[in-house]
């Protein structure tokens, strides 16, 4: 019996952009710039909330166009993200006069102490990256 070596790719087509976001009930969670048209409500309407604007966050939802303000949203954001949390940044997609490569902002999210760890299609137009802290950094470990 041959095992075959091609990888199975994860289909996610079945799944809602919520649902690949990570929001839960219950979650505080706010978002920040033009993330696309629903998303906000959909959001709101998974946790079952409205989105905050200040204190802790489960989770922080922020659409970006430079690395300059990547840098700011990083370092506004990740004193309020608990441990457990996450920051997803959301930026247009390759192709679109605002394109901003993603990899860009891994080594600024890493000095502020988080790591990338999934990318998402948002809509036709944006993608996110999720940022979260390691579990080494957490507090309790």
């Amino acid at each position: 019996m041959a095992i075959s070596t091609k990888t199975k790719e994860k289909d996610y087509s079945h799944r809602t952009t919520v649902q690949k976001l990570g929001v839960k009930p219950g979650d505080r969670i706010e978002v920040q710039g033009d993330v696309g048209p629903g998303l906000r409500k959909d959001i709101k309407d998974a946790s079952g909330r409205g989105l905050v604007k200040t204190g802790d966050l489960d989770g922080a939802v922020v659409a970006i166009n430079s690395v300059e303000e990547a840098q700011g949203v990083f370092l506004t954001y990740r004193p309020r993200i608990k441990d457990s949390g996450y920051l997803w940044l959301i930026t247009r997609k390759r192709g679109h006069d605002n394109y901003l490569n993603q990899l860009l902002l891994v080594p600024f999210g890493k000095r502020c102490g988080l790591i990338d760890n999934k990318t998402c299609s948002i809509d036709d137009t944006r993608s996110g990256i999720r940022f979260v802290v390691p579990r080494a950094l957490r507090n309790g470990n």
